[in-house]
């Protein structure tokens, strides 16, 4: 038996460099039968997360961190002396924004969409800077553009929220007219972005 064993493997040495080139491809090609369908999965969803700049870990390997490159701003409650640029013409601006504004903004919140077609369910209402009570407006008026036929939605109070809710593909401009009780009109904007997707993506594991 020894015998016969010895001269089959002398037989197969020619052949043996042979079948080990082909050693790693014919495994890749098993695993890609056994789980293509979960192979496309990971693919798709290192593509998708990469385009979005969300982060992806696989082993010691993390892609698309451009958010944690950002400088980070230490909030404290001391004033700082080493602004640049006019540190009174900066805190003016600012203070102006909340005047005209009347401290009244414009938010978003997007939920994955239950409509077909659509990618994310939005939610746009307005927000009062610390007070939040609303108690000024009188109702508002959403634009949204040609996608949603050029159509102004006038929205009342309701619940204690003044606001509207769509469906959408892609990110929009949302503009907004807020008449107040007083007669007076505010011009609001708000860029209706889909960025929150990344912790929405990571949350449901995508």
């Amino acid at each position: 038996m020894m015998n016969l064993m010895a001269r089959i493997l002398e037989k197969l040495q020619p052949y043996i460099p042979l079948l080990q080139t082909l050693v790693w491809p014919i495994f890749i090609a098993m695993l890609l039968i056994v789980f293509h369908k979960q192979a496309g999965g990971i693919v798709e969803a290192i593509r998708t997360r990469i385009e979005r700049g969300s982060s992806f870990k696989a082993g010691p390997f993390e892609i698309g961190e451009a958010l944690k490159s950002l400088e980070y701003a230490q909030p404290t409650q001391e004033s700082s002396q080493n602004s640049n640029g006019g540190k009174e013409s900066w805190k003016q601006e600012r203070e102006q924004i909340y005047q005209i504004n009347k401290g009244l903004f414009l938010t978003h919140i997007i939920t994955p969409s239950k409509v077909a077609g659509q990618k994310y369910d939005i939610y746009i209402y307005l927000i009062q800077h610390k007070t939040n009570t609303l108690s000024e407006v009188q109702f508002a008026e959403f634009y949204f553009g040609p996608m949603w036929g050029n159509k102004v939605f006038k929205e009342y109070p309701k619940q204690g929220l003044i606001g509207i809710s769509t469906s959408a593909y892609g990110p929009f401009l949302c503009t907004c007219r807020v008449h107040l009780k007083d007669g007076s009109v505010i011009f609001l904007t708000e860029y209706i972005d889909f960025e929150m997707a990344k912790v929405i993506d990571t949350q449901q594991g995508r």
